[in-house]
């Protein structure tokens, strides 16, 4: 007779996850050894095995892998997804195919085509996604999470406990939990984890946990709250690329305290994060082990940028500094064409630059913008006056002093000729400097492109968008209504 778990015992979450069990193991397995310093692995298994009221770990297993596995058919669609089949995975999500379901790497049909460069595939996950009608009290909820309101959020949970795991009705269809995790409520947090919420839910902007948005933007103690509550430590198949940990490191300032911690629960330190902590014998025990990762490239989030642009970007001296002396190109470019001094440049990485320019890297015209070395790029441009025209190698930099809202720069390219209509791709969409512009919110910007004679009808090549269409999607009515009052329609 097949064993199921002992209703007495502690409660296997909904779906659960098989490398949370095997940390647990280890877990128990260090509170064994205080007693016992012999004590082996196979016995905090054990233990951990009938505490959710299976006779062995083999039976534990056998269980969570039946829950875990894709179906055939499922399998099938996410095999089309990957090989650029658009009319299967049309078909699929025609006939009711879930697009928020995931493959056995926890990857969308929309995560699957970004990763393998399917567009059109891409492009009608998302309409199906987004398609999707949300009742007026989910919106609440997950309003009510965003912004911390805790009384209220118990409230609208008590009167439809059913909606705890909606995701909500725009882009990045997150649920509550995410909503309450990302904005460090840990009340909300707490509340919403007593009502039941499934840690296990990515949202579909970013393929992402509520542990990773909080590992980047909360509190430790939310962090713990959410793994204690089962969520996955290691979380591979964001749309970074970077996991749980990555998070914690490699966005905006690295959380040591945070990052230790995920450590201590199972998390794998890989280059990028070691390279965010500057914990220079990781990063050589790295490379050592596999050469190759000098030249590693991270997402497209992140401009395809290798090792050494990314130590500049975290302002890390010390992994800099080895990751040159281990023969990285200084010179070497990202997808934007930057080089690491570029990126230093761009971050005000003052222990970084000074290292990058004694190692031989060259001052490149963006590097020269974002130093505000405008004698410098003003030279660069006597050289070659096209090159921020039309065709120009460096017409990127107006999209990413934009990108920056760097308005001091935006105004040195417009006086001097930059073309302020091209198109240029930044992350993986072509589009013009406006788009970004839009997307970030900067009404100034806008208005000094326009001004300069910025063509808004133009659409971008991915999204078939106006730049209005790019600022009512963000939710930017400030910049909607600057555009609108230009006369700009869809």
């Amino acid at each position: 007779m097949a064993h199921e778990p002992n209703s007495a015992r502690r409660t296997l979450p909904a779906r659960p996850n098989l490398e949370h069990l095997k940390t647990e193991a280890k877990q128990r397995l260090k509170a064994l050894r205080i007693q016992e310093s012999q004590a082996k692995l196979s016995t905090a298994q054990l233990a951990v095995a009938r505490d959710y009221g299976f006779a062995s770990w083999r039976r534990l297993k056998a269980h969570v892998d039946k829950l875990t596995a894709v179906p055939p058919e499922r399998r099938a669609i996410f095999a089309a997804a990957r090989s650029g089949d658009v009319e299967t995975v049309r078909r699929a999500l025609v006939d009711g195919f879930d697009p928020g379901a995931t493959d056995h790497d926890g990857k969308t049909i929309h995560q699957i085509a970004k990763q393998e460069g399917h567009q059109a595939i891409e492009l009608i996950a998302r309409q199906f996604q987004e398609a999707e009608t949300r009742p007026v009290d989910d919106e609440k909820i997950l309003d009510a999470a965003e912004h911390g309101r805790v009384d209220e959020l118990g409230a609208l949970l008590d009167a439809h406990p059913r909606l705890i795991n909606e995701r909500g009705g725009n882009f990045q269809k997150q649920t509550a939990l995410h909503k309450a995790a990302w904005h460090n409520h840990a009340a909300c947090v707490k509340l919403l984890l007593d009502r039941g919420a499934d840690v296990r839910i990515r949202d579909f902007g970013d393929n992402a946990y509520a542990l990773h948005f909080a590992a980047d933007s909360a509190d430790l103690a939310v962090v713990k709250m959410l793994v204690e509550a089962g969520s996955d430590v290691i979380g591979e198949g964001d749309d970074h690329g970077l996991g749980v940990l990555g998070w914690a490191t490699c966005f905006g300032r690295a959380k040591p305290g945070v990052a230790d911690y995920l450590l201590q629960h199972g998390a794998r330190l890989d280059l990028w994060s070691a390279i965010a902590l500057d914990r220079v014998e990781d990063v050589r025990r790295l490379v050592s082990r596999d050469p190759s990762l000098l030249t590693a490239r991270m997402s497209r989030n992140e401009h395809n940028r290798m090792p050494l642009h990314h130590a500049a970007a975290k302002n890390a001296a010390n992994a800099a500094r080895l990751l040159i002396a281990l023969g990285a190109d200084v010179n070497a470019t990202d997808a934007t064409g930057g080089t690491p001094l570029t990126t230093a440049a761009q971050e005000n990485a003052q222990a970084v630059i000074p290292l990058l320019q004694e190692a031989g890297a060259r001052l490149d015209f963006v590097a020269a913008l974002s130093l505000k070395r405008y004698d410098a790029a003003e030279a660069m441009l006597r050289e070659d006056p096209g090159r921020i025209g039309a065709d120009g190698r460096d017409t990127v930099a107006l999209h990413l002093a934009a990108a920056k809202n760097d308005k001091d720069t935006v105004r040195w390219l417009i006086a001097r000729g930059a073309a302020v209509s091209a198109k240029r791709v930044l992350w993986d969409c072509n589009y013009t400097a406006l788009h970004v512009t839009a997307a970030n919110g900067d009404v100034e910007i806008v208005r000094m492109l326009l001004d300069a004679g910025a063509d808004p009808s133009i659409h971008d090549d991915k999204y078939d968008a106006t730049v209005l269409g790019w600022a009512e999607y963000c939710a930017q009515p400030a910049v909607a209504q600057l555009l609108r009052e230009r006369g700009v329609t869809r």
